[in-house]
């Protein structure tokens, strides 16, 4: 008999409530009022990359992430709402509350680029390939999306690329900090100076 660790048991527990869960239907008619452009099948979606996000919660309960879509981000936001329902969710998928991350700080890159991968690991995707955690805004024709590229075809340097990110790029940042200019403005707040890190910009120990 093959001898399963707690933490396994815990975390495929976790994935089970996940794979299941139903969205509330209130969280659903409070989502599709506020983004009355997508249909059922889209908001489906958006269910649906919701899912990822919560399964890499559920499996790297460690892990520094940041939110990467904002259509994602509105459905988190109605469900949160929903007090008494998202708390047993949490219990359920988690152990532990799961907050929505702050606003985004000078630490995103590195925790984008950890939510990539991750993504890239849950949907076996290979190199050059977005997850849907990373696409859906610019498949739905979000208005102000994440928009992102899985590599800009640069090697050294990235080429520039108005009104996208390259995961590539990002995830090459040194980890001393030297992030490239043009990255370093990407995610810098526009109220930040040059200061230490004015925020977390995803949840994580």
């Amino acid at each position: 008999m093959r001898w399963i660790r707690p933490r396994d048991r815990r975390t495929a527990q976790g994935l089970a409530v996940v794979g299941g869960y139903l969205f509330p239907a209130g969280v659903r008619h409070r989502f599709s009022v506020t983004h009355d452009n997508l249909d059922t099948a889209a908001i489906a979606l958006v269910e649906d990359a919701a899912r990822q996000w919560f399964r890499l919660a559920a499996r790297h309960p460690r892990a520094k992430m940041s939110m990467p879509s904002v259509v994602v981000d509105d459905l988190w936001r109605e469900l949160v709402r929903d007090t008494r329902g998202y708390a047993e969710l949490c219990e359920a998928a988690f152990r532990r509350p799961l907050p929505r991350p702050p606003e985004p700080g000078a630490d995103r890159p590195a925790r984008l680029a950890t939510t990539f991968r991750l993504a890239q690991e849950d949907e076996s995707c290979p190199a050059d390939r977005l997850p849907l955690l990373f696409r859906i805004d610019r498949e739905l024709g979000v208005v102000d999306g994440g928009r992102y590229l899985a590599d800009c075809g640069g090697r050294a340097d990235c080429h520039e690329l108005p009104g996208a990110t390259c995961l590539t790029h990002v995830a090459g940042i040194e980890s001393d900090g030297r992030w490239p200019g043009r990255l370093r403005d990407m995610f810098r707040p526009p109220d930040a100076g040059t200061g230490g890190d004015p925020g977390g910009g995803a949840f994580g120990a």
